[in-house]
């Protein structure tokens, strides 16, 4: 898995990948930013949605006030990106459906 193309995105804060259980496999995230907690919230959300839609797999983008979050289901787990509010959403969503 290659992490480095998402986060060389300008105001990219972080990406991962953690195992269904949310276990923290690989990550790159800025100083200030918790992977394993973002990973741990990432692997929460896919579940959920997987489950409450009766899906095999499933995304998700949430827009908070200071920052935006990625999350897909992955053979693997689930993959997160973390962004400023103000990164290059198109962009982002380019190389994270590449990966």
């Amino acid at each position: 898995m290659n992490l480095t193309e998402l986060t060389k995105i300008p105001k990219v804060l972080g990406a991962g990948l953690v195992t269904n259980d949310g276990f923290l496999i690989e990550s790159q995230c800025t100083v200030g930013y918790n992977a394993e907690k973002f990973g741990a919230m990432a692997a929460k959300i896919i579940d959920q949605i997987k489950k409450s839609l009766s899906i095999k797999e499933g995304s998700v983008i949430l827009y908070a006030s200071k920052i935006i979050f990625l999350a897909k289901s992955k053979p693997e787990g689930a993959l997160f990106v973390i962004g400023h509010k103000d990164a290059n959403l198109g962009l982002i969503k380019i190389k994270f459906e590449k990966i």
